[in-house]
């Protein structure tokens, strides 16, 4: 099984082909010319009463405006895609995309799949999936602007019938060197796996991988809590901890093994209430603490 990654999916993509989606026609040619101007695209009909909405919203370039976690200010010129986070823009994103996905894998009849937004999952024998992942990714460019995260992608050998590891870069290397067209995906070699696979977010294998995988993205989140210490406005401080850091595990966990991740939340959470401390009591949390421990002996 092949998991695919969008780089900045949600404001990379053409407008323009969401329009196009939208309107159920094609402005211009799509999928390497098979779709020509004029020739209908599929639409969810329950989205074409919010046509006014997408105009409005996404009709005309916009400018975005962003502060650092340095304070410094920043603008960003916008004509492409929509921001992630939007209560919309998901809904937007996948009815933008999925005409090109539903025509890429119809030219592979011996693979199946599934696209959940910007993760894409191909499931089918190696070199035909391989395949339809080099077609995508010439696709989405042509197409909507996109650009597949090649090193990002991940590999997934199904069954008994590979040893290990490396016995699987050798099937990928020998499939890269019988198709020149696959040379494209050459640099995935190190997503290549026979015990492991992230879905959607969700590490899946052993318990020592899945604890790695998390303590990586909680080891990012304690380096990023520090960096909030240069606001000096408390209640501002306050809600970037509780509204931002506090809740970008929340989804991990949700779907992992607790027994797995008690440990490492643990430490995130004495690290956002370390933070806290700090700032709420101007750094002198600690005499409080050392007291209190004096008394409690």
């Amino acid at each position: 099984m092949n998991q695919l990654d969008i780089v900045n999916a949600y404001p990379s993509a053409d407008r323009q082909a969401q329009f196009d989606m939208l309107a159920g026609r094609a402005s211009k040619s799509y999928d390497s010319r098979h779709v020509h101007m004029g020739d209908d695209i599929p639409c969810p009909s329950s989205l074409r009463p919010y046509w006014s909405y997408f105009e409005s919203m996404q009709g005309t370039a916009s400018t975005l405006h962003f502060n650092d976690y340095q304070c410094q200010a920043h603008e960003i010129a916008c004509s492409k895609g929509g921001q992630q986070g939007d209560d919309f823009e998901m809904v937007r994103f996948a009815a933008t995309t999925f005409p090109s996905f539903g025509r890429v894998f119809a030219h592979h009849a011996a693979c199946t799949g599934a696209a959940i937004c910007d993760d894409v999952f191909i499931v089918a024998p190696l070199a035909q999936g391989f395949a339809l992942a080099a077609e995508l990714k010439q696709v989405l460019k042509q197409d909507l602007d996109l650009d597949l995260d090649v090193p990002k992608f991940n590999c997934f050998f199904l069954g008994d019938r590979i040893n290990n590891d490396d016995h699987a870069r050798a099937l990928f290397q020998n499939a890269l060197q019988a198709n020149p067209q696959l040379a494209c995906l050459s640099g995935m070699d190190a997503g290549i796996s026979t015990t492991r696979l992230r879905v959607a977010g969700v590490p899946i294998g052993n318990d020592e991988w899945v604890q790695q995988f998390v303590q990586a993205k909680a080891a990012a989140v304690q380096v990023d809590v520090g960096k909030l210490d240069i606001i000096s406005d408390g209640l501002i401080h306050y809600q970037m901890l509780r509204f931002c850091q506090n809740t970008r595990l929340a989804f991990l966990g949700r779907k992992t093994p607790t027994p797995l991740i008690s440990d490492i939340f643990a430490e995130v959470v004495v690290t956002i209430l370390e933070a806290l401390c700090r700032e709420g009591t101007t750094n002198t949390h600690g005499e409080w603490m050392l007291s209190f421990a004096a008394l409690l002996t």
